[in-house]
Order: structure tokens, then sequence, then C-alpha cells
């Protein structure tokens, strides 16, 4: 969580007005009727086992600090972890980092693809570095980042894991953030990319400190937004009291700091930042004392804050209620792969479109077909680099990565 000077509730309030830009895109979101017992299903999978042990394997590095020589540690294994879960891209996103030892640092990205709208984006994210005030040597200081924000980092590991079996209308993508804590760099620098490039980003969720509860206090969201994401807001807040009718959930504002969520509404997208407590949070974050026990201190609240980020997420992805495994009825032939000329691709079920989409959700090429069996495309003039063929059948709609070198 970013520190800002102290500049007064009303003046805060007012410049996080104008920090809105306009939406780039206008979507409907989800309207929840009543729970789906396969996702009330995966929503109790989420593990305080799993959690904890992320949480603890994070906290053991001396510091996660942007500039520190452990930061390439911690994102080697962030990548594996993301890996491990069978994903279908994982890639970095090097952004600069301006006023610093260091020229650049990398955003983390777990992409799952969406099976009939790829091109739509449903990012959830947390940032992975950590900060210690008391100071200024990026490897002596000790800085483990217990709750900010191994805890957020911990739900969307838990969130990827739990979502990487199954398959979703709209592309998902998993973020992990570096260099938030010197002023969200690393979110704001992928946000304004995007933004550039026109990519289409559904809603973005983020989680930033999720651990810590005050004694007496019960288990419940204070909700960030700002007035023009009030749709996301209302989604969120129907989706919780239908899932969770006995939390307490409300909107509310950080007088005294930020998070990755703000980049992403400056930059044209709508975005939502579910927090611990906005006037009760942890009084140990930005020291050696945030750690498991004293700053997080309650790992109930740690899945609750996990189930929320999930459910959210693959109702606003589109999740079938089916797994990989279960589609693979679906048959379709794509080769060679990898190609640097053509591509050929066949389907007993019969070929209706063909959709090419690069890495940012952009279609790159289509082709419109009658129903043959097979067809050739051509993929010169495409950079190297990975791309999703979307292809729909006399059958349905099937997924396939292709790589161009």
């Amino acid at each position: 969580m970013k520190k800002l000077l102290f500049i007064g509730l009303l003046l805060a309030g007012g410049l996080l007005a104008k920090a809105q830009a306009p939406h780039i895109y206008e979507h409907d979101y989800p309207v929840v009727t009543g729970v789906d017992p396969h996702l009330r299903i995966l929503m109790d999978s989420v593990s305080v086992d799993s959690i904890q042990a992320n949480i603890e394997h994070l906290s053991f590095y001396w510091t996660r600090r942007y500039d520190s020589r452990y930061i390439w540690e911690v994102q080697d294994w962030l990548i594996a972890r993301y890996k491990g879960f069978g994903v279908d891209t994982v890639m970095l996103h090097d952004f600069p980092v301006p006023e610093s030892d260091i020229e650049t640092a990398d955003n983390i990205l777990a992409v799952k693809w969406g099976t009939t709208k790829p091109e739509e984006f449903v990012i959830c994210g947390a940032h992975y570095d950590s900060w210690n005030s008391d100071g200024a040597d990026p490897d002596t200081i000790r800085s483990p980042g217990a709750d900010d924000n191994a805890s957020g980092v911990a739900g969307i590991l838990e969130t990827a894991r739990l979502l990487s079996p199954y398959t979703f209308d709209r592309s998902i993508i998993f973020a992990n953030w570096c260099a938030e804590e010197i002023g969200l760099v690393g979110s704001a620098a992928y946000a304004h990319d995007m933004a550039e490039q026109g990519m289409d980003i559904v809603a973005y969720f983020n989680l930033d400190m999720t651990g810590y509860l005050a004694e007496g206090s019960d288990i419940h969201v204070n909700l960030m937004y700002t007035t023009q994401d009030s749709l996301l807001g209302d989604y969120v807040k129907s989706f919780s009291r239908t899932y969770f009718p006995d939390m307490r959930i409300w909107q509310d504002w950080l007088a005294w700091g930020d998070s990755d969520y703000s980049s992403f509404n400056r930059n044209g997208y709508a975005a939502i930042h579910p927090f611990e407590d906005t006037h009760a949070s942890s009084p140990f974050i930005h020291s050696r004392q945030d750690v498991i026990g004293l700053s997080v201190n309650n790992l109930d609240q740690c899945k609750r804050f996990t189930e929320l980020n999930l459910g959210t997420v693959a109702l606003m992805a589109g999740l079938n209620n089916w797994s990989v495994a279960e589609h693979d009825d679906l048959t379709v032939a794509l080769f060679p792969n990898p190609t640097s000329e053509a591509v050929n691709i066949k389907s007993a079920e019969g070929l209706w479109n063909i959709d090419i989409f690069n890495l940012l959700g952009q279609r790159v090429a289509t082709l419109e077909l009658n129903g043959q069996d097979h067809c050739s495309m051509a993929t010169t003039g495409m950079a190297e680099g990975v791309y999703l063929v979307k292809i729909t059948t006399g059958k349905g709609v099937a997924t396939q990565r292709l790589m161009i070198r």
C-alpha cells in the first residue's frame, strides 16, 4: 500500500474525482440473482493452508523491495508457481523506473485465455514488492511485507490455482505488480500501455492488505471505487451480499494512501479494491513487524477476501461449468506449430470462423468460412511471439495457442 501525504479529506476526494478518466469501453456486468452451486464449491475450495504457505514463503525473503537483489528470486518463484498451475501463458511486462538506481522492473502476467471472447480481459492483481520506511539500503533493511502485500499476492495465487483447470468466455489475467510502494509505478505503466494500445479490460480487481483484523471487529469489506465505477461496485456488493449474507460490505475511501486499482481507473478502466479496514488497517506495515501473527493476524479474513475475488472474477469472466478435460470431444488440428509462413487448420465438425489475437487481445487476422473441414491462413508479416487462435466450428468454439517464429 503506497503511503501519501495527508492533504485533507475534502481535497483528497476532489483529486480522486478528477483522476478518474472516461471509460475506454463500456460493459454490462452480471446480475447476481442467486448462488451458483458450482461456483460456490469453487469458492469453498479456497485453502487457508495454501494462503498461509504462500504468505510465509513471500515473507521469508529478507526484503521484496523493487530495487533489491532479492526481487529477482521472488519473481522467479512467482513465475514458477503460475506455470505449475497450468495457466496458458506467463509473461513479463517490463517498465521504466524513473528517479531510481535501476532502469527497469517487471510486472508478472499469467494469462488464462477465453474461449468465446478472448479479446476481452478480466484482470485481478496484487503488488509483490514490499517496503520498510526505516532505511534506504535496498538489500540490508528487513521488509517481510506479510500483510502489505504478501496477503494480496497469496489471494491472487490461490485464485489462479483454482480457476486454471476451467474454461471461461473472457480471458483472465492474474497479475503481480512491482514498484507499487514508490507510487504505483508498475501498474500505472501497464494500464497506460494497454490503454494506448486499445486493450479491452472489462474490469480490474485489486487485492492489497487482507490479513489484519482489529481486536473486537468482525470480518467485513471496505470497498474502494470511484463514482464512475459504481456499476462495478454494485456488482461486487450484490455478489458479496448473495454469497456472504452475514458479512458487512460498503463503499469507503482511504484518506492516507492509494493502491493499484487507481492506475486502472485513471487510464479509463473500471477498477475496484476491497480492503481490510480503511480506519483500522494494520499498524505494522512498512516495518520489520509486518509478519504473520502481528500484521497478518486473521487468515480466515484472507480466505474470505480470496473467495470474494475468485467468485467475482469467475462470474465476470463467464465460467463454463466444465473442466478442460470434459471439452476434449471438440477436435481441431492446427499445424505446423510453431510456424513462420502459414498455419493449417482442420476440424471434422466444419470450420466457420477463424480469428487470431495477439497477447493484447487485438484481432490481427480473421477468416470467414462456409463449413469446410480445412483451411490455410498466411502468417507472414506477423511479429514473432505467441498468439491465440479462436476457431468456431459447427460443434462449438475451440481456442489454441500458436507460436510465430
